[in-house]
This record gives structure tokens, sequence and C-alpha cells, in this order.
């Protein structure tokens, strides 16, 4: 009997930045607990181009039983966009199926400038943290002090901010040097989490 596998992949950047290599996890597992070490993980691009490989090791994931994992690093797509990897994950022992599972990545072009976000609530003018931040492609999340560093490539972007309990923040900014944004975001009376996050 053969007995099918999940493979997961996590902890991929976003965006990945063209021209440089990135750090990903990928992990199987057999829902009845079989050991999966010596399982081989390959990262493909729409060509067909192995972009990076692993073993998976000895060592279950944190907090689980049988998710077997691997770290290992990946080569970014060369142009900007979103792409799609295909990922492989071949057993040592043909009593596992093999599996193929899709990743979407974007890639941008290297950051030239950074973004210094400051969030305050409107009104009371209180440093917020834990204000979720997008800016184009790219993430971040405010600190006690309710700022935040993003590098970014020069270029157009639409600006996001939320945080729960808060107004939805959207707005637009051309970055073409190091920029400080100041944000003011809104007590909102019927908190709901937006679909981007």
């Amino acid at each position: 009997m053969t007995h099918e596998i999940s493979l997961a992949v996590w902890d991929v950047p976003s965006p990945l930045v063209i021209g440089r290599r990135a750090a990903l996890k990928a992990g199987v597992s057999c829902p009845y607990g079989c050991s999966l070490i010596g399982t081989a993980i390959e990262v493909h691009d729409e060509q067909g181009a192995i972009l990076g490989s692993g073993v998976v090791g000895s060592d279950p994931w944190r907090e689980t039983l049988a998710l077997y994992w691997v770290e290992f690093d990946v080569a970014a797509p060369r142009t900007e966009g979103v792409h799609t990897w295909n990922v492989y994950a071949t057993a040592p022992d043909r009593g596992h199926a093999a599996l193929e599972s899709i990743v979407h990545v974007v890639a941008s072009r290297p950051p030239e400038h950074r973004v210094t976000f400051e969030v305050s609530e409107r009104g009371t003018g209180i440093p917020l943290a834990d204000v979720e931040l997008r800016i184009g492609a790219f993430r971040a999340t405010t600190n006690d002090a309710g700022q935040a560093d993003v590098d970014v490539p020069g270029g157009t972007y639409d600006v996001h901010a939320w945080k729960l309990g808060y107004d939805l923040l959207s707005s637009a900014t051309s970055v073409t040097a190091d920029a400080t944004l100041r944000l003011e975001v809104a007590v909102t009376l019927s908190p709901e989490q937006p679909y981007w996050m």
C-alpha cells in the first residue's frame, strides 16, 4: 500500500529580489506518522530548471510529530512580476507516492530607497504598534514606537495600513529617494480583516 504524503512550503520571502538567492523551508508528512527522513525536495521554475533543492533531515518541525523539513537556498527569478514554481517531493522508499505542488512568488528589482513609516492614531497622535503595512508587494509591521522601515525600488506604489480596530488606510506615493511617510489611522466601529492581508 502506498501512502500519500503532504508537502508544505513556507518562509518564502516576498517579494524575492532579482539576482539574489533566498532561503525557504519545505517539509513533508505522512498521515500515518511514517518517517520521511531523506525525502528529496526540488524547486523548479516555469521552464523546468532547478532553482534549489534539499533533503529533509531527521528532526521533525517543532511542535509536530512528523513534519520532516529542510531549509535551502533558491535562485530568485530573473524578471519582475509573479512567477510559478513547481515543488517536487520524492520519498526514499516506494511506500510513499511522489508529490508535486505549486508556489506562486513575486520578484522585484533590488531596493534603492528606504521608506520609514510613522503610524499614529488619528485625533490622539498615539504611536500604533502592530500595524500591518503594505507598499506595493513589500510588507512590514510597526514596532512599539509606531515605526517600520521598508526598502523598495524607486516607483509609484499603493500604500495600505491596517490594524484590527482601525479603518483600512489606503493611499498612493511615489518613491524617488529615502522618505518618511506619516500615516494617521482612525478607530473603526466594525473591525474586519481586509482580504489582502
